[in-house]
């Protein structure tokens, strides 16, 4: 067992952004800067959204579908290779900073464009939530047809689900299926 990665504003900033797609909802692409300007005013990151503007929308989502790439790797191996080749594209490095809590992190320096912030930060949000919890607790959801990413916070590392919703729909689904085979 892993430990539970600490939920840090970047990485909530990076679970809005993943799940700014999800093919339960209407229309199954939400991304919009309005969005993404709120999200950062309410996780006091305004600073890195505050520049994004609607010409940055392909870009974004670009970074969205390399990061959702870390999340649907086969294996952890193949999660660090691919969270490594999304930290190469939105970084020119990384650099020690102090937390919040006093403590050091690596942190990624951005590239000089309006994303690069943006793009460096919540990648670098998931590159230390890797290193603390391990890139076992990535993954994307089990129930058909969703797929949209989670990141497992849970203390036993074994959430399958992205949603209490999907969760629900795969048991309903699972116990049709027996009730059907009696």
């Amino acid at each position: 067992m892993s430990a539970v990665p600490p939920l840090e504003p970047a990485l909530r900033l990076a679970v809005a952004l993943l799940h700014s797609y999800w093919v339960l909802q209407d229309p199954v692409d939400q991304l919009t800067i309005t969005r993404l300007h709120a999200a950062g005013r309410e996780l006091g990151l305004a600073e890195v959204t505050g520049t994004l503007t609607e010409a940055d929308l392909p870009r974004l989502r670009e970074l969205r579908e390399g990061l959702y790439r870390v999340f649907a790797a086969p294996d952890p191996a193949a999660r660090i290779a691919t969270l490594n080749e999304v930290l190469a594209e939105v970084s020119d490095g990384t650099a020690v900073e102090t937390a919040p809590d006093g403590t050091l992190r690596l942190t990624p320096l951005p590239h000089a464009c309006p994303v690069g912030p943006f793009a460096a930060e919540v990648t670098g949000a998931l590159a230390r939530a890797a290193v603390a919890g391990g890139t076992d607790r990535f993954g994307v959801c089990a129930a058909d047809p969703c797929r949209a990413p989670y990141l497992d916070r849970t203390r036993a590392g074994r959430q399958r689900f992205c949603c209490e919703l999907c969760n629900n729909r795969a048991a309903a689904a699972a116990y049709r299926s027996r009730t059907r085979r009696s």
